[in-house]
């Protein structure tokens, strides 16, 4: 008792001076040990408040002292006046405190308040409504609103409490507008509105091992999003409850464990923190994050941001709308140029507010690894929108339900693998330039184009069975500017397919293969065209080397294969079907 009670004084930073009872005692700091490596510890300034260590029966008005109430003390009433505005609160173990009506226990509200509830496991400290005087008339139980820790109130600490018939629907049976908070071990029993409120200002430093029972109210926890890193998962939730979460901005490390109810996202929680010290937040296995029509996440867009996604294939990570249901019915994720995201066993549901940017969007030179996801019900899927973006992984994703499954920069299409599906929908790839060498692979779903692709300084490949949905107008050029080669490796029985969005004759351009002073040669092998146009479905420019074999156009406007004469062209089996004038179209070349 006595170790105790020293302790808990020696966290405030005074020095008992003694009380009521036989163990009153004058604590004496031990002597100072310096290293010669090590200048010594500071000295912690002496409180200019007064000590009153003593037992009371009741406590009354405003106190501006440093209280100690200690270990085998009486109850302690509080009256409905009663407030610590400024200097300490040391509460020790087995402690009990009873509240009148409309009593709570108000700490910091003007100035600076150490607070320090601190019960044991054997003996906790117990708060709890006053019993009434003449119960026979009181029939009704009594109830008190709980803990109020102003801004004052900082790095407060409950260890070991017991909250009785406490809370009020608006502030909870815990207020916090203080930053820094512990509660650790607390149980609240019957509890009305919320157990736990963290307001704006306010945050939290750990909540662990805490159990709240008979919760009146569907929300148990309301708090900035900052505060979700102290939850460990230890705590006991009503299970049919929520946590509600307030829009903020995360830096520093972050871990989101699963505190076994969904928690609610309202507004927007931006991970950003500094080009020194990357703001890095963990979604740990089981976390159900429930977005209001408001809530979305951004990473990375003024700073450096990371976001780990950790699900497992028991205990996926679940991203979804709150209430609404039905594709749309909140935003998304956003990865901006200073993010880095990484998404296991993870499920996106009923996102995609914007169809253009889907419920997953990245841009400039974000990084993003997606294994084993899930996106269901969603107005679309993933958006990356730039060349720049470092896609590291796309293995076992699949898309239920989900119309616009995957619209990709040309270049980025190259890093997505096999194992994936895309539930029979179309994955679409915007115009652009190819500048680096690109491998397009069978999707599994055809590939829609939605503008002309050119590849400079570098080499496509069209890898065997992909399918290309082309839009009116498209076209493939290769090496007009810079050296460039196209390879196209279709096999038996799955050649690669470029055909029009609209099936008529001539919707869109060519293959046009242009012979820039070093270029490499283009292959092209198990290739089937359909509604091609221009002057032929594939046309080598003057000074380009190719080799054309296992070809056949269908429908198109012009013969399937034509060259300039100073092309070098090794012609194997090219066709023509379905109204294609001509197979070969030779030159005319003199000499």
């Amino acid at each position: 008792m006595l170790a105790s009670r020293v302790t808990a004084l020696l966290i405030l930073g005074v020095a008992p001076l003694g009380g009521c009872g036989d163990d009153a005692v004058v604590a004496t700091p031990p002597p100072e040990v310096v290293s010669e490596k090590s200048p010594p510890a500071p000295r912690v300034a002496p409180s200019i408040y007064t000590m009153v260590d003593d037992c009371p029966d009741r406590l009354v008005g405003i106190e501006t002292v440093d209280r100690v109430l200690r270990q085998g003390c009486a109850p302690v009433r509080i009256d409905p006046t009663y407030r610590l505005d400024a200097g300490s609160l040391t509460v020790e173990p087995g402690v009990i405190l009873e509240f009148e009506p409309g009593a709570e226990l108000a700490l910091g509200f003007l100035k600076t308040t150490k607070v320090a509830i601190l019960g044991s496991a054997k003996a906790p400290v117990i708060m709890r409504p006053a019993p009434p005087e003449d119960p026979e008339v009181e029939t009704e139980p009594r109830r008190w609103p709980g803990i109020r820790l102003y801004k004052g109130a900082s790095n407060a600490v409950l260890e070991h409490v017991i909250l009785e018939s406490v809370g009020d629907p608006d502030r909870g049976a815990v207020y916090i507008e203080s930053q820094g908070v512990t509660i650790d071990q607390v149980e609240m029993r019957g509890v009305a509105g919320l157990a736990v409120y963290v307001n704006s200002k306010g945050s939290l430093r750990s909540f662990a091992g805490n159990r709240i029972r008979d919760l009146v109210g569907p929300t148990s926890m309301f708090l900035p999003a900052a505060s979700m890193r102290a939850l460990k998962d230890d705590n006991e939730l009503p299970a049919e409850s929520s946590i509600r979460l307030l829009g903020d901005h995360l830096r520093g490390a972050h871990r989101w464990v699963d505190p076994g109810v969904p928690v609610i996202v309202g507004g927007r929680v931006e991970i950003a923190g500094t080009r020194e010290t990357p703001a890095e937040v963990t979604f740990a296995a089981g976390l159900e994050l429930h977005f209001d029509e408001d809530g979305y996440i951004n990473v990375g867009y003024y700073d450096p941001g990371v976001l780990v996604v950790e699900g497992t294939a028991a205990s996926p990570v679940l991203l979804t709308s709150y209430e609404a249901r039905g594709p749309g019915a909140w935003r998304g994720v956003n990865l901006y140029k200073h993010a880095s995201a990484s998404f296991t066993h993870t499920v996106f549901e009923h996102g995609a507010r914007y169809v253009d940017r889907g419920v997953l969007y990245a841009n400039s030179e974000a990084g993003v690894a997606l294994r084993d996801v899930t996106f269901r019900d969603n107005r679309s899927g993933i958006v990356l929108y730039h060349d720049q973006i470092q896609l590291e992984a796309f293995t076992g994703v699949r898309f239920e339900r989900t119309p616009r499954p995957l619209m990709i920069d040309p270049e980025v299409f190259a890093a997505v693998g096999a194992g994936n599906s895309f539930g029979g929908e179309r994955v679409i790839i915007d115009e652009g330039v190819i500048e680096r060498d690109t491998v397009w692979s069978d999707a599994g779903s055809p590939v829609e184009l939605r503008g002309p692709i050119a590849v400079e300084g570098a080499t496509l490949t069209l890898g065997a069975g992909l399918q290309l949905m082309v839009r009116d107008g498209f076209g493939l050029e290769v090496g007009k500017e810079e050296p460039a080669a196209l390879r196209v490796a279709g096999e038996e029985g799955r050649p690669v397919r470029i055909f029009g969005l609209n099936d008529r004759r001539g919707t869109w351009d060519a293959i046009h293969l242009y012979g820039v002073q070093g270029a490499p040669a283009s292959e092209l092998r198990g290739l089937r065209l359909r509604n091609a146009g221009g002057d032929a479905a594939v046309f080598v420019h003057a000074g380009a080397r190719a080799t054309i074999d296992d070809v056949t156009c269908a429908g198109c406007f012009s013969p399937t294969l034509t060259w300039e004469c100073s092309a070098t062209v090794e012609v194997g089996a090219v066709e023509a079907v379905g109204g294609t004038p001509r197979a070969v179209a030779r030159p005319q070349c003199g000499g």
